[in-house]
């Protein structure tokens, strides 16, 4: 089985499950919902988004690649439907949630509601807190402390290169540079 973020602590090259947890954030100026859900990333992902009102913008940020292509912030040119984006979504499931190369993010135009899945194994959710809170106690989730284990991995697997080759050529993407924070 391949995974996207492993702990190096102890024996080293384990995958690494949060355990269901979420985290709700609340700084001075913004707040978020940090997850980690243990499987089924995508699925949760375009569940919370599908009670958006849409149309949807997608980043797929490429931070590291196996195949040549320049790492960087790649937008879809239009938003999209949600059947788009979960179409999207469903097709590169297990790229996105068994590799670690990227992050990607979802976005509601109209609400400015996002979720980012990162290298890190993480769903970050923006907008909506208390519904998105209330979600995840529904699904069985619990609060508690996320914690990025350190010594860490991303796992950058082969057999994904054609996904990552097939999601270059999937939207007429326009890119943009990294962020500082991106990696």
């Amino acid at each position: 089985m391949h995974y996207k973020f492993g702990s190096l602590e102890g024996c080293g090259g384990t995958e690494h499950l949060y355990g269901n947890i979420f985290a709700h954030e609340i700084y001075p100026k913004w707040s978020r919902v940090a997850i980690g859900a243990n499987e089924k990333q995508i699925p949760l992902m375009l569940e919370i988004a599908h009670n958006w009102q849409g149309p949807f913008g997608v980043l797929y940020v490429l931070v590291v690649s196996r195949l040549g292509h320049e790492n960087g912030r790649y937008q879809i040119p239009t938003p999209c439907s949600f059947d788009e984006l979960e179409l999207f979504a469903s097709t590169f499931q297990n790229y996105f949630e068994e590799d670690g190369r990227h992050h990607v993010w979802f976005k509601d135009v109209n609400s400015h509601n996002q979720l980012i899945y990162d290298n890190h194994d993480l769903i970050y959710s923006y907008g909506n807190d208390n519904d998105i809170v209330a979600f995840l106690k529904n699904k069985g989730f619990n609060e508690g402390l996320l914690k990025i284990p350190f010594p860490h991995e991303h796992k950058y697997n082969q057999e994904y290169d054609k996904s990552q080759e097939d999601i270059m050529g999937y939207f007429d993407w326009k890119k943009f540079p990294l962020q500082d924070n991106d990696d």
